[in-house]
């Protein structure tokens, strides 16, 4: 938990000022959050762990060798002089392995047991409903990469900033979001056997989301401002639940990417 913690105080003093720059000055008005707009956010926050996917997939697939099935799982054209892409979005990244007593080691080894996954990011992300420019930041600690152990963990941080097009829930609106959130990642734990095919056995996501409604495409276009807190949770399923502001509830379809309210 500390270590968790000191990952997250890292990067908000870090990089926060650098997402900063990228959020909206204009002033808008604040709006109550409708069930249409928490139908809006929980679409949202499953865009944006589509881009966190980009730092979980390569952190495990270039692990080796203990974790050589989920190599089915490399993104396109990656380079591992800490550059590759990711559904259109290009991640810069670097690694450190660390031993059971937390001291850094000099690379991967019979030793390692976990490492920090640390990463910016920017680009075009394309999902099943969303177009969405992305500006991402992250710090990740992966726990049970040495041989013997059935199952990783996964706890850390993230920042991000989407500005995204997409349709509404019910398919009949053109959404324009604005959105900038704060990311904890908490106790996400993955079966290995099943890696590229199971599902986060539980664990959490919690965005802290600051967030524009847009008349249009335009960033200054501004209808009005949400803020809200969203917590993802995963079951073992392909149906993990969306919670907006601890009252709206949602299942998430990870097979087809679909958002229906529960």
């Amino acid at each position: 938990m500390r270590r968790q913690f000191r990952a997250r105080a890292a990067l908000v003093a870090f990089l926060l000022p650098l997402l900063g720059g990228c959020t909206s000055k204009v002033t808008a008005p604040v709006g109550s959050m409708t069930v249409q707009t928490a139908d809006d956010v929980a679409m949202q926050a499953a865009a944006n762990v589509g881009v966190m996917q980009g730092d979980l997939q390569f952190a495990i697939s270039t692990t080796p060798p203990a974790l050589a099935r989920a190599r089915q799982a490399t993104p396109s054209r990656a380079l591992w002089d800490t550059t590759y892409t990711y559904y259109g979005i290009t991640f810069q990244a670097s690694r450190n392995f660390y031993d059971a007593l937390d001291n850094l080691l000099p690379s991967y080894g019979p030793l390692a047991v976990w490492l920090r996954w640390t990463s910016t990011a920017t680009g075009t992300y394309e999902g099943p409903r969303d177009t969405a420019s992305v500006v991402h930041s992250a710090i990740l600690d992966l726990h049970g990469i040495q041989a013997g152990q059935d199952t990783l963990q996964l706890d850390g941080a993230c920042l991000d900033t989407l500005q995204n097009r997409f349709r509404s829930l019910d398919g009949l609106r053109m959404r324009y979001f604005l959105w900038t959130s704060n990311t904890t990642v908490n106790s996400v734990r993955l079966l290995k056997s099943t890696l590229g095919s199971g599902y986060p056995l539980d664990g959490s996501v919690t965005f802290d989301v600051s967030a524009d409604r847009l008349r249009s495409n335009n960033r200054s276009d501004v209808e009005v401002h949400f803020d809200a807190t969203v917590v993802i949770t995963f079951n073992g399923t392909s149906q993990p639940e969306i919670v907006v502001d601890g009252t709206y509830h949602y299942h998430w379809n990870l097979l087809t990417g679909a958002v229906t309210r529960g």
